[in-house]
This record gives C-alpha cells, structure tokens and sequence, in this order.
C-alpha cells in the first residue's frame, strides 16, 4: 500500500481512538477548514508538511507513523520546529550531501530547493521521498526529534 493511501487510514484511526473524533472537531483543533480535513481523511487531496505536523503534533504521534513509513506508534511530543529549508540544509550537511547531488540523482530540481529556500511548504509525499533519498526519518528530517 502507498503512503497515499495510508495516510487517510492512520488519520482516521487517530480521529477514531481519539473519542471518536470528527473532521470538524478535528478541523477546529487545528485551524484549518473542515472541508480540508475531510478532503485528507478521503484521500482526496494532498497534506502539506505544516498541516502534517499539526496532526502529528495534536495527537502526539510520530510523522513516520502518521504517514505510512513506520508501523510503530511511538509518542513524540510537540515541539518548536525551525522552517523547512533551514532544517533541510542542516540535514544535509549532516548527512554530506548538497542541492546539486540531490537534483543531479532525484526528481528534486534545484527550482524545488529555491521554492522551500523562500518559505514554500513542500507536501507530505515530497518530504516523504527526500527522507527516503536520505535515509533518516521524517521526523528528524523536519526536526521534530534527534534521531
């Protein structure tokens, strides 16, 4: 199963074994409009990494978990992230790689890395692909935790 299809899954059963929730109680949680979470929970359109990390965040879970990557449900608690790009260019110091080796060997064109340098919020599949690209976990790559 792709991670679009089990995004919606988890979404739901979070919602679910949080009381039952609905997707405008949810919405209201998170401040955003209910259709868009109705539109995640359906599969019908596409979450972005902010609106991914409010989820993760208000239910405490793991992004990996929330997205399909990992099938352990592990607890990570909220905590203030640096944006995107920043973290990203953290990364992959880290992990010795630069814009150009990953435009050069990924779909990630270097227009990509001007667009996030900017503040534009990749969606949750794109971080998903340079996690895999770079072989750590969403959650570190975004900064929510160390590992």
């Amino acid at each position: 199963m792709s991670n679009l299809a089990i995004f919606p899954e988890r979404l739901k059963e979070l919602m679910f074994d949080n009381g039952q929730m609905t997707t405008r109680e949810l919405a209201e949680k998170l401040g955003v409009h209910s259709t868009a979470v109705s539109g995640w929970a359906r599969g019908a359109s596409l979450i972005n990494l902010a609106n991914a990390v409010k989820i993760a965040d208000f239910f405490e879970c793991s992004l990996d978990y929330l997205a399909g990557v990992s099938e352990v449900d592990r607890k990570v608690p909220a905590r203030p992230l640096e944006p995107f790009y920043t973290r990203l260019r953290a990364v992959m110091r880290s992990c010795n790689v630069t814009r150009y080796k990953i435009a050069k060997e990924t779909e990630f064109k270097d227009v990509y890395f001007t667009k996030w340098s900017r503040g534009s919020i990749p969606d949750l599949i794109t971080v998903i692909k340079l996690a895999q690209y770079l072989h750590i976990s969403l959650d570190y790559l975004v900064g929510r935790t160390d590992y």
